[in-house]
């Protein structure tokens, strides 16, 4: 019976390391020079990653990434004024890391994540807050590759073949844009309009919807902003309004059909804002990156060895993760919040927000359990004469399960939470009821490392007792895929008989068709040394 095989043709990403590493970073920043008064108490101050960036190099990462920090304050302004007006000025900290892993090359494909998991602030001067961030920063290299993988054999024993099933991702297509989004936060009827804006926040708030069609993927999303103002009126009261701004974006990846799975990632690079219409609309205009990529899950029986002598196999190290399972899931968190000894009671709120410090997934039998710190803040204005404006913040733990069918201890895993939403209730003058909405994304991997077939060569049966001084001669055809390495071994000559045979110029270059006379008997060849017996 005659042997053959099917192969089939794979572009997976194959895994050369990851690796993650924490800083402790600590920065000074300033109020931009003659903009803004002096500090005479910090009310607040935010930290958020606003970018990260990867490039693979020989040896490693290189991960960049920009933090950030904004402050609100009381201004330091004369005794004789009657007002301590509230300001808010921003700066950023700027960090560099290269993270060793020793396969990198450059021109590989690297992924970057990087969380904040505390940050802590200290007053130096009237001018000047220093801020300490500690960061977790994660980094893994990838490599495209096209593979054959050879999954079935016929012509030789079932019991000679070994097997195994391998889940791939196969990688169709994908795609790295930016585009500028536009909205407006309106100020609502009943509430005065806008004199000064101290802080603009944009935030992604649900879950963006993706839906694949022929040669493309459709994005569609939602951020919600919101702004925190010193009103027009003479007391100039300080308030908040928020809005939404959605987008809509069209990505074209030739070959992608409604049947394949995509993953989107949406990052927010930078906003502006302007003040329109006498103080009612702000308007705010966002850069935004989406990362597409489209796969096609995949389950296949790959061929890890043939023991028989009657074929050379060429091997591949296969370094994948399997993607065990995935899920979205919304919760809701609901948590009471004290205003420390020291703060006055609350007569209103303002603004109520939270920040996710260190999400970090564990992988438990049936799923991954996701724990986070959220750090709730709410600013205020105390229930005083004077009605001075306040600001407080409390940490609390959250911990939740994400099921996914398949999951088992030891594998990997990536999680992604996101604050949907937030919203405040005055439940007494010295409580805040805060309750957060989360989007948690958690995917299941199991990283696989294993040699597989790639290629098969049948080999001729060895001529005993050749004489090689008259051989006997075949004529071959050449077929697609072929190779003079490859014709050499199906018929136990040389490269150099084949070459010396037939005149051939360039060893390198065959036609589909074209003929070769091959010799019919093994043939020393000095410049190739003896290959060891099968077996």
């Amino acid at each position: 019976m005659a042997i053959n095989f099917k192969e089939e043709m794979v572009r997976v990403e194959y895994v050369i390391g990851e690796d993650t590493v924490r800083e402790s970073i600590t920065r000074e920043v300033q109020i931009p020079v003659d903009q803004k008064p002096d500090i005479e108490r910090i009310l607040e101050v935010d930290t958020s990653l606003r970018t990260v960036t990867t490039e693979a190099e020989d040896g490693g990462v290189i991960l960049e990434g920009v933090i950030d920090v904004g402050v609100i304050y009381v201004a330091d302004v004369p005794e004789e004024d009657p007002q301590q007006p509230v300001h808010y000025f921003e700066g950023t900290i700027e960090f560099t890391n290269f993270i060793d892993i020793p396969e990198a090359e450059e021109g590989m494909a690297a992924f970057g994540d990087a969380n904040i998991i505390r940050a802590s602030y200290d007053f130096v001067d009237e001018r000047t807050v220093e801020v300490t961030v500690v960061i977790r920063k994660f980094a893994k290299v990838t490599d495209y590759r096209q593979i054959t993988i050879i999954t079935d054999v016929k012509g030789i024993k079932e019991e000679l073949i070994e097997r195994e099933l391998l889940r791939i991702e196969n990688v169709i297509a994908e795609e790295l844009e930016q585009i500028i989004v536009r909205g407006t936060i309106d100020v609502p009827p009943e509430k005065p309009s806008v004199e000064r804006v101290l802080k603009v926040d944009v935030d992604l708030v649900d879950e963006v919807e993706v839906d694949i069609t022929e040669d493309g993927v459709i994005i569609d999303g939602t951020f919600e902003g919101g702004i925190v103002y010193v009103s027009t009126e003479e007391d100039q009261s300080v308030h908040f309004a928020e809005g939404v701004i959605e987008f809509s974006e069209v990505v074209d990846l030739p070959g992608v059909s409604p049947d394949m799975s995509a993953f989107v990632d949406v990052i927010l690079k930078r906003f502006d804002f302007r003040l329109r219409n006498e103080g009612t609309v702000v308007e705010v205009e966002a850069l935004i990156e989406i990362f597409v990529k489209v796969t096609e899950p995949r389950q296949i029986k790959v061929i890890t060895d043939v023991l028989s002598d009657k074929v050379e196999i060429e091997e591949e190290l296969l370094r994948v993760e399997e993607v065990v399972g995935e899920d979205t899931v919304t919760d809701t968190v609901t948590e009471q919040l004290i205003v420390p000894n020291g703060k006055p009671d609350i007569e209103r709120v303002l603004e109520a927000n939270a920040q996710l410090r260190d999400p970090t997934g564990r992988v438990e039998d049936g799923g991954v359990a996701i724990e986070a710190i959220i750090q709730g803040k709410v600013l205020y204005v105390a229930d005083l004469e004077d009605q001075p404006v306040h600001f407080f913040k409390d940490d609390f733990d959250f911990t939740n399960f994400v099921g996914i069918p398949g999951a088992e201890v030891g594998m990997s895993s990536y999680v992604d939470v996101r604050l949907k939403r937030v919203r405040a209730a005055r439940l007494g003058p010295r409580t805040v009821e805060l309750t957060a909405t989360l989007l948690k994304f958690a995917k299941v991997t199991n990283f696989r490392q294993l040699t597989i077939v790639t290629d098969i060569v049948v080999v001729s049966p060895v001529v005993d007792e050749p004489v090689c001084d008259r051989p006997s001669r075949v004529v071959y055809v050449v077929q697609p895929g072929d190779t003079l390495y490859k014709i050499a071994k199906r018929y136990r000559t040389t490269i150099a008989a084949i070459v010396d045979a037939n005149d051939i110029v360039n060893p390198d270059q065959l036609q589909v068709g074209q003929k070769l006379v091959i010799p019919k008997c093994i043939i020393d060849d000095p410049k190739e040394p003896p290959k060891p017996p099968l077996g």
